[in-house]
């Protein structure tokens, strides 16, 4: 566990400190960004030293599927864990099924956290 860097994606100030202490208590490096936009500018500038995106749906300037998509030109094996107080179950399958690893629900829990980023990393 841990060594490893990852990007989070959360416009909520609150959610985006607590994944950011959840993440780096475990001992991973973390870079963060509060929309869409600044996500693709952290990731392309960042994005050989990134190896987990962890992103909300509901974003200002560009939701969480936009943001993978473009992540994904910029490196096509990158590895997306998307989150969201709510969606649809068919919506999170065809997700996970377009290649994102995993879908966490919000409120997020630690231990749900920390196993799904696991899982994502190997």
């Amino acid at each position: 566990m841990g060594k490893k860097t990852i990007l989070v994606v959360e416009d909520e100030a609150p959610l985006l400190a607590l994944l950011k202490e959840i993440l780096e208590s475990a001992g991973y490096r973390v870079f963060t960004a509060s929309d869409g936009l600044e996500a693709r500018d952290v990731y392309r500038r960042e994005h050989e030293a990134i190896d987990l995106v962890l992103s909300d749906m509901a974003l200002p300037k560009f939701g969480g599927w936009t943001v993978y998509l473009m992540l994904k030109e910029i490196n096509p094996r990158v590895k997306v864990i998307l989150t969201s107080g709510y969606l649809d179950p068919q919506v999170k399958r065809d997700m996970v099924r377009g290649g994102a690893k995993d879908f966490i629900p919000k409120p997020y829990v630690a231990e749900t956290v920390l196993k799904s980023v696991e899982a994502a990393l190997g």
